[in-house]
């Protein structure tokens, strides 16, 4: 257990949202968004580190001298890549980061971790057999000794051919992923036990950063024509549309039943934190990002 732990109170505006627009007095009050708790990795003192974020207030999480990114959590765990160990591993913790261990042991880069809704398997990348590739493992038990053996996700294409950001589906069915197998990086699904993936998107400028919805029907995903923005996709495919756009440009999203939380301003640290809701709208300023705060998570229950 750590003896304490960083905190501080962030200047936030979570502002009221009308998803139906204006009426008169007589009509329904506004519909306020909610916001969850989220997980996102911010900058302190030289290192990325992974906040929890309630009510506007800001825990560091990891508290080491390394960097902790892209974490993703479900089944009251969270799952991250770190560089404490000199590369890229996947590690796993409580809902705290009080008790975390290594998942993966290799010399490559191993990232991109997610966890399925049962808290029995972790998808990632690993560039362990030479371009990066879908691997899967065993999410092993906090107290564990040891851990599993990762093995290889067959979906269907060369195994040159890198492949990123796997997601798994609400159901833990199936996990969405992108590819550049077209020529291009584009969105495919594939059963979470491996087979031949779909072609999800057909996208000019391609498709990157799958996050499902709350019921699994829709895919959202980042563009990158006009800026970064964000658009949506049926889970089973068709013609994507657009669903969040800023003149920053916004990051990955994160998404529940009723919003999908981003950041503006990826690649610096300008800007926001946004909620969109799903239902379309304006988005609401959540937090002001004052630790170049990104990588957006909502943690599945």
């Amino acid at each position: 257990m750590r003896a304490h732990r960083s905190s501080r109170v962030a200047a936030a505006l979570v502002t009221v949202l009308a998803v139906g627009g204006c009426g008169d007095s007589s009509s329904p009050g506004p519909t306020p968004l909610v916001i969850p708790a989220f997980l996102a990795v911010g900058d302190e003192g030289g290192f990325a580190q992974i906040f929890r974020v309630a009510d506007s207030v800001e825990t560091n999480l990891s508290m080491s001298s390394s960097n902790d990114i892209e974490p993703r959590s479900s089944a009251g765990r969270i799952v991250f890549s770190t560089d404490r160990d000199g590369n890229a591993e996947v590690y796993i913790g409580d809902t705290l980061l009080t008790v975390s261990r290594r998942v993966t042991h290799s010399g490559a880069n191993d990232d991109r971790p997610d966890i399925d809704p049962t808290g029995a398997t972790i998808v990632f990348v690993s560039d362990r057999s030479g371009a990066p590739r879908l691997w899967t493992v065993a999410a092993p038990a906090l107290d564990a000794d040891t851990t599993g053996e990762p093995v290889a996700l067959e979906t269907g294409s060369s195994t040159a051919t890198p492949e990123d950001a796997p997601v798994w589906s609400p159901d833990g069915g199936t996990i969405a992923f992108s590819s550049t197998r077209t020529g291009r990086s584009e969105i495919f699904t594939v059963a979470a036990g491996g087979g031949t993936a779909t072609q999800i998107t057909n996208e000019v400028g391609g498709a990157f950063t799958p996050a499902w919805s709350s019921d699994g029907r829709t895919i959202y995903f980042t563009s990158t024509v006009g800026g970064l923005h964000i658009r949506k996709v049926n889970a089973s495919g068709g013609s994507a549309t657009d669903f969040a756009a800023d003149s920053l440009d916004l990051d990955a999203a994160s998404c529940n039943a009723t919003l999908c939380l981003t950041a503006e301003d990826p690649s610096g640290a300008l800007g926001s934190i946004l909620a969109y809701p799903v239902k379309g709208g304006n988005a609401v300023t959540v937090l002001a990002r004052t630790h170049n705060e990104r990588q957006l998570e909502i943690p599945a229950p």
